[in-house]
């Protein structure tokens, strides 16, 4: 059997850490925003310039102007393709400032990243296997 060397090992755990960093990251994202949601209400005074409704699947997004700047915000595709103001829901961050349509924060956007770590996981737990029994 294959002894497994220091760098694999490293580089697996290195790996291991930084797509936990990630999910967390955007754990925490998806929580602010369900806050925001949850919380305040939409805004309204708000001005659409361009809608850019694009064939593949997440690339839509409208161009607005809200207090006086303007922001892309993404919008699903089929809310899009059928505009209508009235229909979508806007929520504005005020720490970050940034504007984002209400199914932007959806937990299928989490759900690669959990799959990815729990992935690197097992790969970390073989690597370490690997390494005990060859020892």
């Amino acid at each position: 059997m294959k002894r497994v060397t220091n760098k694999e090992l490293i580089s697996a755990i290195l790996v291991n850490i930084g797509l936990l960093a990630a999910a967390v990251y955007m754990w925490l994202i998806y929580d602010r925003r369900q806050t925001i949601i949850k919380s305040e209400e939409p805004i309204q005074n708000y001005s659409v310039l361009e809608v850019y409704c694009q064939t593949r699947r997440n690339s839509s997004s409208i161009l607005i102007e809200f207090n006086g700047k303007q922001y892309y915000v993404a919008v699903a595709r089929d809310k899009c393709i059928q505009f209508d103001p009235q229909k979508i829901k806007l929520f504005y961050d005020k720490e970050r400032d940034k504007v984002y349509e209400e199914s932007g924060a959806v937990v299928r956007h989490l759900v690669p990243n959990f799959i990815l770590y729990l992935c690197s996981c097992i790969w970390l737990f073989v690597v370490i296997k690997k390494r005990l029994s060859s020892s």
